[in-house]
């Protein structure tokens, strides 16, 4: 063989070998699974606020919880003042959490996430207002302020 079909072998071969292990690659490439992180997922908010302490309860998704993989921290931003509670290790994929914000003023925006220890979060949820006076609080002010109006419009007659 003479120098020109040896270096024209070898250029074949290593084409050959590159064309088989770019298909290998395809090949078994179709049948890799995707990796998929749970995250936790903030499902509700609820306003359970009494007076001017502000309470919420936080109702949140995050499934296959196990002793190694689970939520352990919630975080709420109170009109952009962030506090974290730390959890209990969670024993089903939806739970609810009472949180005690304090004491409150005014009409704050409240939002929440909750932590996976391996995942991590998915971001805040969406925000609801606290009102500083609950609504049945408000409802009945409403109406003892609107009898005592009618009472002395009728006091006048």
């Amino acid at each position: 063989m003479t120098q020109f079909n040896r270096k024209l072998f070898s250029r074949r071969a290593l084409l050959k070998s590159l064309y088989l292990t770019a298909l290998l690659v395809i090949v078994l490439s179709s049948f890799a699974y995707r990796a998929k992180a749970d995250v936790p997922d903030v499902l509700q908010i609820e306003n359970n606020s009494q007076g001017s302490r502000g309470r919420i309860k936080v109702t949140i998704r995050h499934a296959s919880p196990t002793l190694s993989h689970y939520v352990y921290e919630v975080s709420v931003d109170v009109n952009g003042k962030v506090t974290k509670f730390q959890q209990q290790p969670q024993t089903s994929d939806t739970f609810t959490v009472e949180l005690d914000l304090g004491e409150i003023q005014g009409t704050p925006s409240v939002k929440a996430k909750a932590s996976c220890n391996l995942h991590g979060d998915d971001g805040w949820s969406n925000p609801i207002v606290i009102p500083e006076f609950p609504a049945v609080a408000m409802t009945l002010f409403l109406a003892l302020a609107a009898s005592l109006v009618m009472i002395k419009k009728t006091k006048k007659n």
